[in-house]
């Protein structure tokens, strides 16, 4: 039976919260100093070029009480006030993840505790990692009968959603009115994909951009191929991807290694964010399985400067070498949804090693809860910047993208991305 459950490890490892670097969109990158109290352990830096520098851990910005931004409509939240991740009260309904063991939003922070133990950077240059501690995870209330968020067993209670026509289980039930864009037209390979818009896709949203190429082949596998590939999803008629289930298999074939590249996705992004013409719009937050071995989350608000938090371990991702695995297809889970403050963001990562089978078993490998709390490297006058830093969160919609670095070959299928009812 298709089931989602929290991993044994994963109410442990989601305790560490070291920053790692990563690379930048379009060949540079300045990751900067984000430190985070009480969820993070310490922010980190990065020097440009998709090389990686020291991360040492920086100070926390303003947080600036907000109304609405600029270009990318992102909304400002209201400075670093607790979120609902942090002490009592119960998941709502047993939350969506109390089948999970408990919703992030009921029980503790995900993120909290001491920082994991270093591991190499980046491509292009040597990185220290130096986590710092991140306060005790929280011992918050029940999450319905799904069990305590800190619990490490399943729990039951919690709804899901029903499965996408790859028969890939949905962990939550769709928005009404309903939005979704899915591959199903790689099924028409070989082709290769070398715009903006995909000629074969029906609803004209997806497309290639970046440095690289990216082709269908006859199995109806996407692969990407260059320093800086990428396919974007734009929004569509339903508005801008928003809280959304965004799902991907990924099959590491050849690459250089580097780091912070490997499966990547990321929500919320401005459409032309990603250049040096409209940085301000750059707007995302990413879910990183990285070459590594390692996983985090990444936050971007002009482009090309990143922070990152909640990062759990190569060998506590990988047992017992650490090492994302080649020729081996891997399913990933991005869910990012508005809590009911709606002035903080729910992040949670979960992986699927079954290829699909039955659905997938779905292990909640990662969450985290932006509440004003993670900084991130500015000088946007709409993020209110603070110090050159800014803690506004991301709370409105944008483009849905998958993106990798430095690969020789990567093969993704079953791609979908669909508005989701979370709250």
């Amino acid at each position: 039976m298709p089931s989602r459950r929290i991993s044994s490890f994963t109410c442990l490892g989601l305790c560490f919260s070291l920053f790692s670097a990563c690379g930048d969109d379009d060949g540079g990158a300045a990751e900067t100093s984000a430190g985070a109290p009480a969820t993070s352990g310490g922010g980190g830096a990065r020097a440009g070029g998709g090389g990686s520098g020291a991360e040492n851990g920086g100070k926390p910005g303003g947080g600036a009480p907000g109304d609405s931004g600029g270009s990318g409509g992102q909304t400002q939240a209201a400075g670093g006030g607790a979120s609902p991740s942090r002490g009592g009260g119960g998941a709502t309904s047993g939350g969506r993840c109390g089948s999970t063991g408990g919703r992030a939003s009921s029980g503790g922070a995900a993120a909290a505790g001491a920082g994991a133990s270093p591991d190499s950077a980046g491509n292009g240059g040597s990185g220290s990692e130096e986590g710092g501690s991140g306060g005790d995870a929280g011992k918050g209330g029940t999450a319905g009968s799904g069990g305590g968020a800190g619990d490490s067993d399943p729990g039951a209670g919690g709804e899901s959603g029903g499965v996408d026509p790859f028969g890939i289980t949905e962990l939550y039930p769709s928005a009404s009115p309903a939005s979704e864009w899915t591959s199903e037209h790689w099924n028409e390979g070989p082709y290769e994909i070398d715009g903006r818009t995909d000629d074969h896709d029906p609803l004209g949203l997806s497309g290639m951009r970046g440095e690289g190429s990216v082709e269908v082949n006859e199995s109806g596998e996407l692969v990407m191929g260059g320093s800086q590939p990428r396919i974007y999803v734009y929004p569509g008629s339903g508005g801008p991807w928003q809280n959304v289930e965004l799902t991907v298999y990924y099959r590491r074939v050849e690459d250089a290694a580097t780091a912070y590249a490997g499966l990547v996705v990321g929500v919320r992004s401005g459409e032309d964010g990603h250049t040096d013409s409209n940085a301000c719009d750059a707007h995302t937050y990413y879910a990183r399985l990285r070459h590594d071995g390692a996983i985090d989350f990444e936050k971007e608000l002009e482009h090309p400067a990143s922070s990152t938090r909640s990062r759990v371990n190569p060998q506590t991702v990988w047992p017992p070498d650490g090492e994302l695995p080649f020729d081996r297809w891997i399913g990933w889970k991005f869910v990012i949804y508005n809590l009911p403050s709606g002035d903080a963001v729910q992040l949670e990562a979960y992986r699927d090693l079954t290829e699909g089978e039955g659905g997938g078993d779905w292990v909640l490998m990662n969450q985290t809860v932006d509440d004003g709390d993670w900084s991130v490297e500015t000088g946007c006058s709409e993020h209110a910047p603070s110090g050159g830093e800014s803690e506004m969160v991301i709370v409105d919609g944008g483009t849905a993208f998958v993106r990798n670095t430095d690969v020789t070959e990567a093969r993704y299928k079953w791609f979908s991305v669909r508005e989701i009812d979370a709250n």
